[in-house]
């Protein structure tokens, strides 16, 4: 049922407990059943002939596959390879949880996780933006309907830098959302296909993603399978830095003392920690860094995970706004669009959730 590769990693981490206190949903649920290491027990189990029923497929999706358990593995094992597995199976089994087959018909039909369209702001933001340029912002799916605010900043920022640019003013999902929900399967690479079309359209040289998920696909798989030859797909954390460090945007300083939320894709998937940092000290932000901070960042949920168990989201945004309050910082500043919609929506308001790119927008 699984690769030797999988099973080779479920072996070893059905013996280990060591990354229990660094996973993120097991850490703010307390539950057991929900660790890498009950994952790997399973998938050894199912190996030896147990059956994979639904309950098994449902704590297969009680992962945000923010990696944090591989990072913190001195043995170089990573759960996230048999957990995506695992969730092929799943879909292909017809096990998988009614939230999560909606998520995947709503990317399959509109293009989109929630099933939303682009915000009407952000419609009329890109109207004027010339249909080929030298540079492409990639808003993805949270960036241009449920986070539009954080894509409009983004889209103000290089207008103001004077940046010749454009985004798609239909834009198809990267894939990174859907290899999330089922694997590394022929739907996944299909719809890369589909998008990486959409981007050579423009004629963009480089291609500036504002979701890290995305970032993480256009670098990583997309490379892999040859679809963007030519194009430098960056962050929109880095090209800002760089526009900044270019003198084409100059903040003006801020009095805000706050902690910075890495975003897991950013700081994991990527290595990128430094980026956001020099955007916050060019606007003076007086920084206090959570305990959890960097590549060792707190996953704060994600719109896979929340698309099926936002119970587990609200739990885990809670567990991240206590690690800011215990260090008495009152102040998260987010540098992804699905992190500051799921903070924002589920914060209780006693830390305020601030977005990096409307910040700088702001003062630029």
């Amino acid at each position: 049922m699984f690769s030797n590769d999988s099973v080779k990693n479920a072996e070893a981490c059905r013996f280990c407990w060591m990354c229990r206190h660094i996973c993120p949903v097991a850490g703010s649920t307390g539950n057991e059943a929900w660790t890498p290491r009950a994952r790997g027990l399973m998938v050894s189990m199912m190996e030896k002939g147990t059956e994979f029923t639904a309950d098994i497929a449902d704590i297969m999706y009680k992962c945000s596959l923010c990696d944090a358990c591989a990072n913190d593995c001195v043995t170089n094992f990573k759960p996230s390879c048999y957990t995506k597995e695992a969730r092929t199976q799943a879909i292909v089994q017809g096990l998988a949880p009614l939230g999560v087959l909606q998520a995947i018909e709503n990317i399959q039909s509109v293009q989109n996780i929630y099933g939303e369209s682009r915000a009407p702001e952000v419609i009329q933001a890109v109207a004027d933006l010339p249909e080929q340029a030298e540079v492409l912002l990639y808003l993805g799916q949270s960036g241009g309907a449920r986070a539009g605010a954080v894509g409009l900043a983004a889209i103000s920022l290089l207008k103001k830098a004077g940046v010749p640019f454009t985004v798609l003013k239909e834009e198809p999902a990267s894939g990174a959302f859907l290899e999330e929900l089922m694997g590394d399967t022929g739907d996944v690479q299909e719809q890369a296909q589909k998008t990486a079309h959409a981007i050579r359209t423009t004629g963009a040289k480089i291609l500036v993603a504002l979701n890290p998920h995305d970032a993480c696909m256009f670098r990583d798989q997309y490379s892999q399978w040859g679809l963007l030859p030519g194009v430098e797909a960056v962050t929109i954390t880095a090209y800002l830095a760089g526009l900044i460090a270019q003198g084409k945007l100059v903040p003006r300083k801020v009095a805000l003392q706050a902690s910075m939320q890495d975003p897991c894709r950013l700081a994991r998937g990527i290595g990128e920690t430094q980026a956001v940092r020099e955007i916050l000290a060019a606007l003076g932000v007086e920084l206090k860094e959570l305990f959890l901070h960097g590549e060792m960042t707190r996953c704060c949920g994600g719109p896979v995970l929340n698309s099926h168990s936002p119970q587990v989201v609200r739990s885990m945004v809670a567990t991240r706004a206590g690690d800011a309050k215990r260090i008495g910082s009152t102040c998260i500043i987010t540098a992804c669009p699905d992190c500051q919609d799921l903070m924002t929506r589920y914060e209780t308001g006693e830390v305020k959730i601030v977005d990096l790119f409307a910040l700088l927008d702001k003062n630029c």
